[in-house]
């Protein structure tokens, strides 16, 4: 914020950073704190470069990774974007053939329209939109870039090359980074009629009524999604690879949110190194079975939000990208209500789909002298030290660090290949906004379900089949996807058993030819309905049309490749492609392949049921390892392969857990297709005699000691029996407290079996480290709130302490009633953008609840 920062404080918030796992940091400078002006740093100022300089040589001796934003708050701009490179929008005006000069005052006239049987003449001009650089930090101020202007984009970063330069050279720097195209307000650019000739092929000057919405519909929708894609070329060609390329130059990657820009993100998104999604509170954490928290997790009302995460985790898999990244935890709850777990339930959808590099949202930095909670941003969850949670924040950290590690080697595991009909899209117009679709994270309900809503139902049903998929864009079909022993090779390497076509009428025909030769070729190609029947555009449209027809007739040639019919699964079934029927027991995965053959799940059951027994998969093998993420152990486990080579593996997986399973490379019998009873799970327990478990509660009296927090220590207290601390008598400090309390009590341990006994702690609020007899065996952060207890226990006497964490919200809360908006005075408001005002918040659930248990399995 404001950039306010000196050297000293760079380095202690770094390793604060790395002391508790964080493997690098993203520069992000914004709008300061009003009253502290002083301490304000300019962007890009000598003083500014310095620290920059400082951040990353601190960085490189803590092993710490640094990326940067070229540029302040969003979009890209700054003081330095003169009027001639800054974004305009179209005018309309209708007016009379007489006032032939009529014009708004700074605009630039592109063309007029004939005048109508009314003598009314249609004029459009572009104006510019007056945008500013949104949430600018200090110094970055200024006109937002137009980004459809490849020369106002390459003027825009020669303000950096002197930057970069006083760095020296290999600085450490790792990436760069674009950020949010979602506040973007233009839809035009000065050079925008020479270049929707260059690519439409025709004059936009005489379809000016057209592009306004006037007359024939076909014609308007015709013309429209020609604009629409010809803005859709300018921001790849004039924008992505010029950035890309600029950064090349000087050694860096490039990480991309492609998302809510008005083209095809899977294009976009393929331009850059790092593919970046973003995710609001996703609806797992409204439907699965975690403790209720108020105020709850947020309803933002997206159903796809698998899909548009998989439009980034695709185009890195189509070309080959070994890292796909999330700006993760964005809105994830209201300030303060989030914990641990919420964290790691985002943690685990996203990883799921594909999301292997995970970005927390956010960390302001802090000066040392602001009270508590010091300075926070406004739209993230608070990943900071003043978070109560910061204590347990490494466990999550480790959990990533485990699954990341995993989920970044090899390569993606999907079956099926989704052509993403983009063109249907550009003609629909529902969610349209300033003439454009842009293709939002949010309002999926308006642009993708509203206009591509056969598409949207089929992803989402191959998701809950059990089939995972990778998106497909028609430049990418073309361009990098071959065949390869029947199967779809896609140049960065993966492999794809078929390629399905749903949901989609306009399709250009280089694509369909392309898909013709494919089929011919030997791929498998899954059509849902009918052959799309029409082509876009509105240039050469008989001839085009045409070669469309002669596509499809080659398509309707090919029966033993091509396969027409109503229903997804079905088509699938018939080709004999594998579905993963642990869906029906509502666990998520994602696979990936080693270049042996090895391969790898990650399983995650968000659901309210626990699962035990058979699970069942499409691939794998007798021998596999399993990964416990959370604390890093591993197990052989238990398989069996059938006579169809479906595999079947002993597996626990309580509600809210996750796993990962390593299977060597070693030959398979092709599987069959799935029969009725794959999805039961079959009787695999690791023991040859039934299981009994025996438990005893741990009661009290318990000795509770306040360790940490605020806003004071609440004394010591004995309890006889665990509950919420903001129910306990006398409890108005407490109801104000955030921060850690040990529960201390002593046990007897009578353990006569060889398995490890086990602690289940009942409800936690939020975290809880556990000790035993002094020696730390773990930290939970999320369900299941139990661990294995496989360290030496006394027959009587053991100690055991459970340190217990809330969450910052109560005393958030508290200091809202005592001293109302004076300790906020940043910027700050609340999850639906509303004023922030948490002064009637009632206190959220604290403390260990309970019941604990000391818990054995025997097998008799």
């Amino acid at each position: 914020m404001g950039s306010a920062l000196n050297e000293a404080e760079i380095t202690d918030q770094l390793e604060q950073f790395h002391n508790v796992g964080m493997g690098g940091v993203e520069v992000s400078p914004i709008y300061g704190v009003p009253g502290t002006e002083s301490r304000w740093t300019p962007f890009l100022s000598e003083r500014w470069v310095e620290l920059l300089a400082h951040t990353l040589r601190e960085a490189e001796r803590l092993d710490v990774g640094v990326d940067l934003i070229a540029g302040t708050g969003w979009p890209y701009g700054g003081p330095w974007v003169t009027a001639a490179d800054a974004p305009r929008r179209l005018l309309w005006q209708a007016t009379s053939a007489a006032a032939g000069e009529f014009m708004a005052e700074g605009g630039v006239l592109l063309a007029t329209s004939t005048p109508d049987t009314s003598g009314s003449v249609l004029r459009l001009s572009t104006v510019l939109t007056g945008q500013q650089v949104k949430r600018a930090a200090p110094g970055g101020e200024g006109h937002v870039l137009d980004p459809l202007s490849g020369a106002a984009v390459r003027r825009y970063l020669g303000a950096f090359d002197s930057a970069l330069s006083a760095l020296g050279r290999n600085p450490g720097l790792r990436c760069v980074f674009n950020d949010s195209y979602e506040v973007f307000g233009a839809n035009t650019t000065p050079g925008i009629l020479a270049g929707f000739a260059a690519r439409r092929g025709y004059d936009l000057r005489g379809e000016v009524r057209a592009l306004h919405g006037d007359g024939d519909p076909d014609t308007v929708r015709r013309v429209r999604a020609d604009y629409r894609e010809t803005i859709g070329d300018l921001l790849r060609e004039e924008f992505g690879e010029a950035w890309a390329d600029w950064a090349r130059s000087h050694g860096l990657k490039t990480r991309y949110q492609a998302h809510g820009s008005p083209g095809n993100p899977l294009d976009l998104y393929a331009l850059s190194d790092i593919p970046e999604t973003e995710i609001f509170g996703p609806a797992r954490l409204r439907e699965g079975g975690m403790a209720a928290l108020r105020p709850a997790p947020p309803d933002f009302g997206e159903e796809e939000e698998a899909l548009i995460c998989k439009m980034a985790s695709s185009a890195a898999h189509v070309a080959g990208k070994q890292l796909c990244s999330s700006e993760s935890f964005t809105w994830l709850g209201e300030h303060g209500c989030v914990p641990l777990e919420h964290a790691k339930a985002e943690v685990d959808t996203l990883l799921t789909l594909g999301i292997n590099h995970i970005f927390f949202h956010g960390t302001p930095s802090s000066p040392a002298d602001a009270d508590w909670p010091g300075w926070m941003f406004y739209a993230s969850t608070h990943i900071a030290p003043t978070n109560p949670w910061w204590r347990d924040l490494p466990t999550l950290n480790a959990y990533i660090a485990r699954c990341q590690s995993v989920l970044q080697a090899g390569g993606p595991d999907s079956d099926v290949l989704l052509y993403f009909p983009y063109h249907d899209l550009l003609a629909g117009e529902e969610g349209a906004k300033d003439d454009l679709q842009f293709l939002t994270v949010h309002r999926t309900g308006s642009w993708l379900r509203g206009n591509l809503p056969t598409f949207a139902g089929a992803a989402r049903d191959l998701r809950a089949g059990g089939w995972d998929y990778d998106l497909v864009s028609d430049t990418q079909l073309i361009a990098d996807i071959s065949v390869e022993n029947g199967q779809l090779a896609a140049t960065g390497g993966a492999r794809y058993r078929a390629l399905v076509v749903v949901g989609c009428n306009r399709v250009p025909p280089d694509t369909l030819e392309r898909i013709a030769d494919l089929a011919t070729a030997g791929a498998r190609v899954l059509v849902v309905g009918d052959l799309p029947g029409d082509v876009p555009g509105l240039t050469t449209l008989p001839a085009r049309r045409a070669r469309a027809e002669a596509a499809r007739e080659q398509l309707r040639d090919l029966p033993d490749r091509v396969t027409i019919g109503p229903n997804l699964p079905n088509l699938l079934i018939l080709a004999h492609i594998p579905r993963e029927p642990m869906a029906d027991s509502g666990i998520e995965f994602i696979r990936r392949i080693g270049d042996d053959g090895s391969r790898t799940y990650f399983l995650a059951n968000p659901g309210r049921a626990d699962f035990r027994g058979g699970l069942p998969l499409a691939h794998g093998g007798a021998d596999v390892t399993i990964l416990d993420p959370l604390n890093g152990k591993t197990a052989a486990g238990k398989a069996h392969v059938g006579p169809s080579g479906q595999t079947h593996v002993a597996l626990s997986l309580p509600a809210g857990g996750s796993t990962i399973l390593i299977f060597p490379p070693a030959p398979e019998t092709p599987a069959g297709p799935p029969s009725a009873s794959a999805g039961r799970p079959l009787d695999l327990s690791p023991s040859s005699g039934p299981i009994r478990e025996t438990s005893q509660i741990l009661s009290g009296p318990w000795q509770v000691d306040f360790l940490e927090g605020g806003p004071t220590l609440p004394a010591s207290r004995t309890l006889e029996t665990l509950s919420d601390w903001t129910t306990w008598p006398d409890a108005d400090e407490l109801r104000a407290f955030s921060g850690t309390a040990r529960y201390r009590i002593t046990f007897d341990a009578s353990v006569d079996t060889d398995d490890p006994p086990w602690l289940d702690l009942g409800v936690v609020c939020h975290s809880a480290r556990v000790l035993v007899n002094g020696q730390n065996v773990g930290t939970l952060i999320a369900r299941p709130w139990r661990l294995a207890l496989d360290i030496p226990l006394l027959p009587s006497g053991n100690v055991l302490e459970i340190e217990v964490t809330n969450l910052m919200a109560n005393r958030l809360a508290d200091l809202e009633r005592r001293v109302g908006d004076q300790w906020r005075p940043f910027l700050f408001v609340g999850i639906h953008y509303q004023a922030f005002d948490a002064a009637e918040w009632e206190p959220l659930p604290s403390g260990l609840i309970g019941p604990v248990r000391f818990c054995l399995t025997r097998v008799e």
